[in-house]
């Protein structure tokens, strides 16, 4: 089960983070595909409705597994970010993807780094 949110918690920081890499292109699209500002804003929100929940079960499940509480201050550090570059959109003009992609990078090393852990603690268990 954890593995299985520690994949939706890669996939959906991964989708954010090439969301925030492509952000000056989509930008200039926008109009193209009639798509608003508040959309975009919409879709920061919508996001963390995937990410919060799937890091907090998978790091949650991890930590109680392998018991290495860095993958935790990881995931919070990158959450507390998501959470701020959130709800401060507004005054973050010109540096709200770099925040976002700051946050989102840390939740993508906190889930690989809690599946490798994971793994090492799954195959360590099973030998013994």
């Amino acid at each position: 089960m954890q593995k299985i949110f520690d994949t939706i918690g890669l996939t959906s920081s991964g989708i954010c983070s090439i969301h925030c890499l492509y952000a000056p292109i989509s930008l200039i699209l926008v109009p193209l595909f009639g798509v608003s500002i508040l959309d975009i804003e919409i879709f920061h929100e919508a996001i963390l409705y995937f990410i919060l929940p799937s890091a907090l079960i998978a790091i949650t499940m991890g930590c109680r597994k392998h018991k290495d509480y860095r993958v935790a201050l990881l995931a919070v550090t990158g959450i507390t970010i998501l959470l701020y570059a959130t709800l401060h959109h507004e005054s973050l003009h010109g540096v709200l993807e770099l925040v976002t992609l700051t946050g989102s990078l840390f939740l993508v090393v906190s889930h690989f780094t809690n599946f490798i852990l994971c793994q090492k603690a799954g195959c360590t268990h099973k030998n013994n």
